[in-house]
């Protein structure tokens, strides 16, 4: 089976579902292992940052020792002027050991004061700018907390992708995932399980038989079925995770509505119940 995939915005590619977040993999005695079977599995969106302790170091050397072909390696930097986010995309292509970086964010832009400061002049997203016409980044992405901030992003048709929060635990990114949809700007969802806490509480619950409709398979379900989300990135620091994010990518069939308010409906309960 493949994992299917779905146009990536307006960019003219075509990813897998099912992306890997590693921010937390280089803290995991199997890290290598884990970005191994990512990309042998078919995995095709890699993300990292220059801020993620260790991931580019750790991509770095699956890309030299293992080799990445067809991967899409997305970084981030949180400098705020065009200077300084260059020198960021410089350290990540000698740390990555790439030509090339296929997309590049701008960090966790979630204040209108950072998103006045980024696309001002003189401002990170210059620098990106500036990158990609000299053939260091492919593409330009924004990662944000805020809908607000979403919102102005995608509207400004500055970005290629935008990498936004949403899961049964937070839906209420939907109307910005349909409003990305109508611009074709890709939709990357961070969070898909909700979070490392919400993670935590249901594999706890897995472990005793006690997960029922909140099992992660489900939560990827409900990301993959709004029609927008281009790439989900569970993080994963172990290749069994890999694996059963691959299996539920690779049986995903879309939730109807009312399965999706009834996870939802549960995800509000995960911690009275």
């Amino acid at each position: 089976m493949l994992i299917p995939s779905r146009p990536f915005g307006s960019t003219g590619l075509d990813l897998p579902i099912l992306g890997l977040g590693a921010m937390d993999t280089p803290h995991s005695p199997d890290a290598f292992a884990t970005v191994a079977a990512a990309i042998d599995l078919g995995i095709r969106l890699i993300d990292t940052a220059r801020d993620y302790e260790g991931s580019e170091h750790l991509l770095g050397r699956v890309v030299r020792e293992h080799g990445a072909p067809g991967v899409l390696f997305a970084s981030k930097t949180f400098r705020r002027t065009a200077s300084s986010a260059q020198y960021d995309i410089d350290r990540s292509l000698q740390v990555l050991g790439l030509a090339t970086i296929g997309l590049y964010h701008l960090h966790d832009v979630s204040t209108p004061e950072a998103w006045a400061q980024v696309t001002g002049p003189g401002g990170a997203l210059e620098g990106l700018r500036a990158a990609q016409e000299r053939g260091a980044i492919r593409f330009i992405g924004i990662s944000t907390h805020s809908l607000e901030v979403g919102r102005l992003a995608v509207e400004s048709g500055a970005f290629d992708a935008v990498m936004l929060e949403y899961s049964a635990f937070y839906p209420e990114s939907r109307p910005l995932l349909d409003l990305a949809g109508e611009r074709g700007v890709a939709v990357i969802v961070m969070r898909p399980l909700g979070g490392s806490g919400r993670t935590s509480a249901i594999r706890g619950r897995l472990a005793r038989g006690q997960a029922g409709i909140l099992a992660p398979e489900n939560l990827l379900r409900y990301v993959w079925s709004h029609p927008a989300v281009s790439v989900a990135i569970p993080g994963a620091r172990h290749p069994d995770r890999v694996r059963a994010n691959v299996a539920a990518a690779e049986a995903f069939s879309p939730l109807s509505p009312g399965e999706q308010r009834e996870l939802e409906a549960a995800a509000a309960r995960l911690y009275d119940d």
